[in-house]
């Protein structure tokens, strides 16, 4: 609700308490009580403030005023071409496959440029996938950020790595709504078009501390989550920044991140590139100086069937795969305020992991194209990765690259440190997308050749 009515709703005023030059926070002026009329329905009022940014208040050029200067493109690092070739996609990419037919859609909780956009596809040579932003819930625009920066980075990931997808929706969310509210409006693609049609994957890089999460809101994500699995929707969540204590800075223990802790839900964990000439020789887990991507063993949702055998004590754990997310290595991308003044920044972290791998996935989709040409549909994931990986045991060859060096542990709980196979810090490791492809098309025939 907008900050008045909330001040006439909970009877107090409504006021910012300067931040220094890092903004404001907009807070109760007292603690706040339940209303009379909500008594006996509602125990406690958990919280009503909001960070603004130092700028919210800039002006907005007037109409017809001269547009501000655009900053000068940065040199390229070249890093799609290095990615295709890591992760496997050269082979797909060459064959014609790159994301064609697919249409992604994002959750997001910062605001969407248009400007920085056309600053990347400008300036970076990789084409960026048409984006329709969606409001998923009736926020007002004080409700979010004032510059695009995640949403940005996201979108960037997902081109760079399928740069043929369609289109993708960004269903913008208040960042303090629960976790369903952004989920139902992507899974219907409400307000998007086609109106109404089912995507085929969704990405999602906002996350919440499991241990802040109620049972109810829980529970109400994971019936849309597991409609998305029943409908082909493949959905795909980042493990957060803070390595394996994803409440941090607040509280330091071990924890996960939801929605990357539901079993209906590919968690992906974040990595850092170890290069040699400019080539790419491997990863190590993401970590150090407080952040790094998340993981652990404390989640409180049941252990799924497919992670039985899992040698990590724990019910479900976090992360399955991995992906790119040190800053460094992502490199800087356009970051536009509301009145398009933008600058180019480093920035990264599991954000850009969720995007990335469902980019990867939407290649793999066309490639398995039926005789119509639609791209597959994959669905829940888990079962069929975690089921392929001990087969690939037995065969030439696995499906994933497997890191076994480096550590999330950035708050010294105990956890977690990467090893060989699957572990808490990195999961199976970074998906090799080509041979994946093999894999999924092997399985298909074999299904389709026993009827």
């Amino acid at each position: 609700m907008r900050a008045a009515d909330a001040a006439k709703f909970f009877g107090t005023r409504v006021v910012q308490v300067p931040l220094g030059t890092s903004g404001s926070l907009a807070m109760p002026e007292r603690a706040l009580k339940v209303p009379k009329k909500l008594a006996g329905d509602v125990s406690e009022v958990i919280g009503l403030t909001m960070l603004l940014d130092a700028d919210t208040t800039g002006p907005v050029p007037a109409p017809g005023a001269t547009p501000p200067a655009d900053p000068a493109c940065p040199p390229s690092k070249g890093l799609g071409g290095r990615l295709h070739s890591h992760y496997g996609l050269d082979p797909l990419l060459e064959a014609g496959s790159t994301g064609k037919g697919v249409r992604m859609a994002m959750v997001e909780v910062s605001p969407t440029s248009q400007k920085a956009l056309q600053l990347m596809a400008a300036c970076r040579p990789f084409r960026v996938a048409p984006v329709t932003v969606v409001g998923a819930d009736a926020s007002s625009p004080e409700a979010f950020a004032s510059k695009a920066t995640e949403s940005t980075l996201d979108i960037a990931a997902a081109s760079l790595m399928a740069p043929g997808l369609d289109g993708i929706d960004v269903f913008q969310v208040n960042p303090y709504a629960p976790v369903a509210v952004g989920l139902a409006a992507a899974l219907t693609r409400a307000g998007s078009e086609p109106a109404g049609s089912v995507p085929q994957v969704v990405s999602l890089s906002l996350g919440f501390c499991e241990p802040q999460v109620t049972d109810a809101e829980i529970a109400g994500a994971e019936r849309l989550l597991m409609g998305a699995a029943l409908m082909g929707t493949t959905v795909i969540a980042s493990s957060g920044d803070f390595g394996s204590s994803a409440c941090a800075p607040d509280d330091l223990a071990e924890s996960v991140q939801y929605p990357a802790s539901s079993p209906w839900v590919l968690g992906v964990g974040g990595t850092t590139l170890v290069s040699n000439a400019g080539e790419i020789t491997g990863e190590v887990v993401w970590g150090a100086n407080g952040v790094g991507g998340g993981g652990g063993r404390t989640s409180r949702v049941p252990r799924p069937a497919w992670q039985a055998d899992i040698p990590v004590e724990g019910k479900r754990i976090v992360p399955d795969v991995a992906f790119l997310a040190n800053p460094a290595d992502l490199g800087a991308i356009p970051t536009c305020d509301l009145a398009d003044r933008c600058t180019w920044q480093v920035n990264g972290g599991t954000s850009a992991t969720a995007p990335g791998v469902a980019g990867g996935l939407a290649v793999i989709m066309q490639s398995m194209a039926g005789p119509d040409g639609r791209p597959r549909r994959l669905g829940a994931l888990n079962p069929a990765l975690y089921a392929m990986e001990r087969a690939g045991k037995s065969l030439a060859g696995t499906h994933f690259i497997d890191i076994v060096s480096g550590s999330n542990d950035v708050h010294g709980v105990g956890c977690c440190t990467a090893a060989p196979g699957y572990d808490p810090a990195s999961g199976w490791g970074v998906v090799d997308f080509g041979v994946a492809a093999q894999r999924f098309a092997a399985v298909i025939s074999r299904k389709a050749a026993s009827g």
